[in-house]
């Protein structure tokens, strides 16, 4: 009986021995995973690729051993979503569809939640605003009926995010609340929360400066981020950001300039330079910083060009595939004629070699009966792979003659906006105006305008910053806005202000224009102009005597900003007392940058050379007599920009 008891008692402890060991296991195991959530977090918004990856893996593989499920689909799911936007989006995606198919697989609900999450985010990635949003608002319906001790926190991130590329500043700051009003929320998930929240003031505080209560509540919105971040050891890569928008909202613009370098985004730190000159009251340095931050945003639209290059790229080497098929079938057809002749030289060798090479002979022409089947196998498979190509291209053809008619309608209709009717005033003889415009591609940025009210002759030229069809757009709404302001006879400079605070407002894609805006009054002779931002015009005096050059100078002017850039400005013009008997030459960039095989600029010294070398005698002759100048420089250089000129002389 005793020995019973002892072994009774042994199997107890030794039970109780490994239930111990089991429970320190299991909260050794938590308190790992719990580390390596926060490492995960930490490392997320940094380019520490190796770091985040590393404690990833070692994250899954744990929760997979002891059945965590969310946290082992969340690690998976910022795996996807880092890949997407720090290494490569095709690696990202595939992780994505990887763990979409394993939570399939393993009829997941929180999988699917989570790769729902991965998916939106990415279509967000990919500036697919109305599919990302629906994603979202998905994941969060399909959180509140099946995972309800989930929070929503990243889903409300990714509207936040959309909302503030959309420009909905309010709603953005709405998104960004219900982030920090979730429960249990991530500390990195709380940081964007308040990041969005900052962005969203921070914008609504540009348009209100004056705004306590925004101040207020962005103050204490960073004082909350700051301490979060302390407290958690967080890194952020948007911080750049933050500090502008802290030093822009308390009123202390002279460091904007610094913080805007900060920025570590290459197209955010372009626009944050040229907004902090702005607000320092630098408008040269802004429209400098704003012409940098453009010809970046161009070079990144490019990338789309490549792509379809690549597709032409493909149908390049179908056609040269089906070459390569030619090439086959002639060497097909040699071989058949070399076995033939093979044939034909046997006949007179003895039966027993006849016999034993036709057997030779049916082996090899077995086996080549198998080749050729084989290349006429894929002879067949390129022959439709490139039908394929030839019907694409017919499509492709189609698109472009019909791209290409549009084109040409829009030119037209484009071209009829600005005055074509010469001579522009035939029932005057003391006013001599002629102009030109010519498009770098089908439809152009460039523009003129000339009317005559009563006894003054308003006039316009500018310059839409970029080319084509976005560019064209912005120049028929600037053409019809000055017709609608200047007909009221008001004076250039206020032209140019309520011009500027029209386009200006809602102008989320950054668009603007330089314009040189101008009234003649014909009974004094006075000229009257407000230059916004364009280049400096020539106002040409005829020689003393037939033996003297013509007098040209560049025209001297105020340094007021492009139209459409900031709101709230208030433009300056200047005059001119007396241009009677002056030649009034005005162009565009198009004309000075214009340039050679050599890729050397026409200039402004040219230029001015070109109008100092002799009188002309009227104004349409100095507008064709300057386009051959420039042509004939140019060479056979393809035109890099719309050329744009117009001449006015008063007599």
């Amino acid at each position: 009986m005793m020995n019973r008891n002892i072994i009774y008692i042994m199997v107890m402890m030794l039970s109780l021995t490994t239930m111990a060991q089991k429970s320190t296991q299991k909260a050794s195991d938590a308190t790992e995973i719990e580390r390596l959530t926060k490492v995960m977090y930490q490392f997320f918004s940094t380019d520490s690729v190796d770091r985040f990856m590393s404690a990833t893996d070692s994250l899954k593989a744990l929760c997979l051993k002891v059945g965590d499920e969310v946290t082992f689909y969340k690690a998976w799911s910022n795996q996807a979503n880092y890949n997407f936007t720090k290494i490569n989006r095709e690696k990202g995606l595939a992780i994505a569809k990887e763990e979409r198919a394993y939570a399939e697989k393993h009829d997941s609900k929180y999988g699917l939640y989570a790769s729902t999450n991965s998916y939106a985010a990415m279509m967000s990635g990919m500036l697919m605003t109305d599919e990302a949003e629906k994603a979202f608002l998905e994941a969060i319906d399909y959180q509140r009926r099946f995972i309800p001790d989930e929070n929503a926190a990243y889903q409300y991130i990714g509207l936040a995010k959309i909302e503030h590329n959309r420009h909905h500043f309010e709603k953005t700051i709405d998104y960004a609340k219900k982030v920090l009003e979730e429960k249990d929320v991530q500390p990195i998930h709380r940081l964007h929360g308040y990041n969005y929240l900052l962005f969203g003031l921070g914008e609504l505080s540009k348009a209100n400066p004056n705004d306590n209560a925004l101040k207020q509540a962005f103050n204490e919105a960073y004082a909350k981020r700051k301490k979060l971040i302390e407290d958690q050891g967080l890194q952020d890569a948007t911080g750049g950001i933050v500090r502008f928008y802290e030093a822009q909202v308390n009123g202390r613009y002279a460091e904007l300039p610094e913080l805007a370098t900060k920025v570590v985004n290459k197209g955010n730190r372009l626009a944050f330079i040229a907004s902090a000159w702005a607000y320092v009251g630098d408008y040269k340095k802004a429209y400098e910083a704003h012409i940098v931050y453009k010809e970046h945003t161009d070079s990144v639209n490019r990338a789309e060009i490549g792509r379809a290059a690549s597709e032409y790229g493909v149908q390049l080497d179908l056609a040269k595939a089906e070459n390569e098929m030619k090439d086959l079938r002639l060497a097909n057809q040699e071989h058949r004629e070399y076995i033939h002749h093979i044939i034909m030289g046997t006949v007179g060798l003895i039966a027993a070699l006849v016999i034993t090479f036709l057997l030779f002979y049916l082996h090899r022409r077995n086996k080549h009966a198998k080749e050729i089947e084989t290349a006429y196998g894929k002879l067949e498979s390129a022959h439709e792979k490139l039908e394929d190509a030839y019907n694409q291209l017919e499509v492709t053809t189609a698109a472009k003659e019909r791209i290409e008619s549009e084109l040409r309608i829009a030119r037209e209709i484009q071209m009829g906006m600005v005055p074509r009717i010469f001579p522009a005033f035939p029932d005057r003889d003391d006013i001599d105006l002629y102009a030109s415009i010519t498009p770098a591609k089908e439809v152009g940025g460039d523009l003129y305008d000339f009317f005559m009210q009563s006894h003054k002759i308003y006039f316009c030229i500018g310059d839409v910053a970029g080319k084509g069809v976005p560019a064209s757009l912005f120049m028929s709404v600037v053409v019809n806005l000055f017709r609608l302001v200047a007909k009221e006879g008001f004076p250039p400079e206020y032209i140019a202000t309520r011009l500027n605070d029209t386009l200006a407002s809602d102008n989320e894609n950054g668009m603007f224009c330089t314009l040189f805006i101008g009234e003649i009054d014909m009974r004094s002779y006075r000229l009257n102009f407000c230059n916004a931002g364009h280049n400096a015009p020539l106002i040409i005096d005829r020689p003393v005597s037939s033996s003297e050059p013509c007098r040209p100078n560049y025209i001297k002017m105020e340094s007021n900003a492009p139209i459409g850039l900031w709101p709230n400005l208030e433009f300056v013009g200047e005059s001119i007392e007396n241009i009677k008997d002056r030649t009034l030459f005005l162009y565009t960039d198009g004309i000075t940058e214009a340039e050679n095989s050599s890729h050397e600029q026409f200039g402004e010294k040219r230029l001015y050379d070109f109008f100092k070398s002799r009188p002309f005698t009227n104004a349409r002759q100095t507008v064709d007599l300057a386009s051959t100048a420039v042509a004939a420089f140019v060479g056979d250089a393809e035109p890099s920009d719309d050329q744009t000129m117009l001449c006015i002389k008063v007599k």
